[in-house]
């Protein structure tokens, strides 16, 4: 009896992640961003007199605007409009401080980022404040980011992997086909 070929499974394997990271390149950024792309920035208060603060506006560097998510603040309202964080309808008095989270929801280069806070007190009397934080290097953020954005191509090599599979199965029957020919050949010359 012929044995029977089967296309290799590493190709088969390699078909099925290559079709997952496409399916899921958008799932796979938003993963890495909830995991590994968070962080935050602080505005302290303190002031000798007693005139609380009830917004604070940031002026953050466009592309980390443009990359960021910000997560709501207990007591306050964020709103991120263009380069202008701003926080709204909390009080904030001396000595206290309130901080907002955030997620990268795309890939910038790390480093120092400048900023300016500007709180306004209830008198209506400006707190500009330049402050300065640090943005890590997230190269997970990178790679994902590069396969969600280049997510055909891996379409593209899953289906030429498929058209190799199925190749290499037609070939593979031919052979099982040719080589049980021969056996009922060689078995018939043995009968004679």
């Amino acid at each position: 009896m012929a044995r029977r070929r089967r296309p290799s499974i590493p190709l088969m394997v390699l078909f099925i992640i290559l079709l997952l990271l496409f399916l899921l390149s958008g799932t796979l950024v938003e993963l890495v961003s909830n995991w590994a792309a968070r962080g935050s920035f602080t505005f302290s208060y303190t002031a000798t007199w007693n005139d609380p603060v009830v917004s604070i506006v940031y002026t953050l560097p466009q592309d980390f605007a443009e990359a960021i998510v910000p997560e709501q603040t207990e007591g306050w309202t964020v709103t991120l409009a263009g380069n202008s964080l701003s926080l709204t309808g909390g009080t904030l008095n001396s000595e206290e401080s309130v901080t907002v989270n955030y997620r990268l929801t795309k890939y910038i280069t790390g480093g120092t980022r400048n900023y300016t806070a500007t709180a306004t007190t209830e008198s209506g009397f400006p707190i500009p404040k330049d402050k300065s934080f640090e943005v890590p290097e997230i190269l997970l953020l990178a790679l994902a980011g590069m396969l969600h954005q280049n997510a055909i191509w891996l379409l593209v090599l899953a289906i030429i992997v498929l058209v190799v599979i199925i190749v290499l199965f037609v070939l593979g029957k031919r052979k099982d086909k040719e080589h049980e020919q021969k056996e009922e050949q060689t078995g018939e010359q043995k009968e004679e």
